[in-house]
């Protein structure tokens, strides 16, 4: 728990001689999925922060381990967790004595986090462990007795396309200590993902407390397979036709007319599908996004063919070259199934030569971690005279990861997509439109409106972008059809 800096002090019968206290053994079971337990054993200390006493990483499935300690008369607890966020799966940890407040086996039902308090001695403990108290709440915290007013919850969203009533849900957190007119960052999951799992694992609540920003996480609908998405036009996908950018910009108009946002800074960062669907926001809804960042995304063939932004988007991008998912060297013909798409490199040269960027180079990060078997390098591209701002961190040998969650450890992926939003501006001007020759010597060949979509080309009462087939585009204002 971020509340407490921890002071590493091991005290077991390795350090003793004899006991001189209570000596007792923990004695820590897993069940399936063991790996993802982990517990830290704290004693609480008035007036000052917590004490570290012992810990425990799973490593493996149907296992058992004591730890023997040694324990002063106090007051203690276990902040226990689970990685993936859905409670103990039947591991479960018990004490060789009975102690007040330790239950003959514990484990976490449910969740990522929890606690346990006890009691060694004759002694009276009111110790507080601060997180989500509301059961019903998507972050609740097994055994936390101080609400931190972090609770949140699904909340529903309507918005009508085409006559027809959506309902949608997301999830979203406004930290008390942001300040008036803070910028909202937009959180998207992967395929057959959710709104929860990323809140959980991407940390962007604890960002938002830190920094200052409000966080929303939208929940995808299902598609035909029972699988949460955002609609990028994936080929398996091709009976889909939910309207996924006009739910987010519906859904960032009502944030913004309901709480203190600043509508110049909305940001977009999403995993795997989610990384995807923050390319179609940068080809379609630029003037409301100033800043995207995809972990483990691409963009389709389809999107980048007719991506006409309305202005620059700040772009940055975290990919493992051994992703075995999204291909660090795209899949050009489609060998997967779900769709065309280019390389990385590709797709930033392509936003290179859209916004007119030149190269700053290329830095290789400190390898922090030595035992995740990938290392990162950064490569970066602006524009002096502009705002876009174009970044690859390129993780070599990482996978299909959000990095700082699993995968490669040198970075922490939100903190790196937070402070690339923060660095970066958007004077929300729109691209550069080359003069169009006379209609006479050219034809039409596409219309889409100021987001980049797709609209009739008699629309009247609207100012739409043209493509002519001599290669270039003219903005076009009807009266009348």
């Amino acid at each position: 728990m971020k509340w407490f800096q921890v002071l590493f002090c091991f005290v077991s019968l390795q350090s003793y001689a004899q006991c001189e206290f209570t000596e007792v053994s923990i004695q820590t079971s897993t069940a399936q999925w063991g790996y993802e337990i982990s517990w830290e054993l704290f004693r609480a200390l008035d007036g000052s922060e917590p004490l570290l006493i012992a810990s425990f990483q799973g490593e493996s499935d149907w296992t058992s381990s004591d730890q023997v300690l040694c324990l002063e008369d106090g007051c203690y607890f276990f902040s226990v967790a689970d990685s993936w966020g859905d409670g103990w799966n039947g591991g479960a940890i018990s004490s060789s004595l009975p102690l007040e407040g330790f239950p003959d086996t514990f484990t976490l039902d449910d969740g990522y986090a929890g606690y346990l308090a006890f009691e060694v001695g004759e002694v009276a403990c009111d110790t507080n462990l601060p997180g989500c108290t509301e059961p019903d709440a998507l972050n609740y915290v097994q055994g936390a007795n101080v609400d931190d007013g972090g609770c949140v919850s699904f909340e529903t969203f309507e918005h009508t396309v085409d006559s027809e009533v959506w309902e949608r849900q997301y999830i979203y957190y406004h930290p008390e200590s942001a300040p008036a007119d803070c910028p909202l960052v937009f959180v998207f999951h992967g395929y057959t993902g959710s709104a929860d799992d990323i809140m959980q694992y991407s940390g962007f609540n604890a960002l938002a407390d830190e920094f200052g920003f409000a966080v929303c996480y939208p929940q995808g609908t299902n598609d035909s397979y029972g699988n949460a998405f955002f609609n990028v036009g994936y080929d398996f996908q091709f009976n889909e036709n939910v309207d996924d950018v006009g739910f987010i910009l519906a859904l960032n108009d009502y944030l913004q007319a309901n709480y203190a946002l600043d509508e110049t800074a909305v940001y977009g960062t999403g995993m795997s599908n989610g990384g995807d669907f923050c390319y179609l926001l940068a080809c379609q809804a630029s003037d409301v996004f100033q800043a995207v960042a995809p972990v483990a995304g691409m963009i389709m063939q389809d999107i980048m063919d007719a991506c006409t932004p309305y202005s620059t988007t700040n772009i940055l991008e975290i990919h493992g070259t051994e992703d075995d998912v999204t291909y660090y060297d795209g899949d050009p013909t489609n060998q997967d199934g779900w769709g065309a798409y280019p390389s990385i490199p590709e797709t930033m040269d392509f936003f290179v030569d859209l916004f007119g960027l030149v190269s700053e180079g290329t830095e290789e990060l400190p390898n922090t971690d030595a035992t995740d078997g990938s290392e990162v390098e950064v490569t970066a591209w602006s524009n002096e005279a502009a705002c876009p701002q174009l970044e690859l961190y390129k993780v070599i040998g990482g996978g299909h990861d959000w990095p700082g969650a699993w995968g490669n450890m040198d970075i922490d992926a939100s903190l790196v997509a937070w402070e690339f939003f923060e660095s970066t501006c958007n004077t929300n001007l729109p691209l550069s439109i080359e003069p169009a020759l006379p209609s006479a010597q050219s034809t039409v060949q596409g219309t889409w409106d100021m987001l980049g979509r797709p609209c009739p080309a008699n629309a009247a009462g609207q100012l739409v972008i043209e493509r002519l087939s001599n290669g270039q585009m003219r903005k076009v204002f009807r009266a009348v059809e």
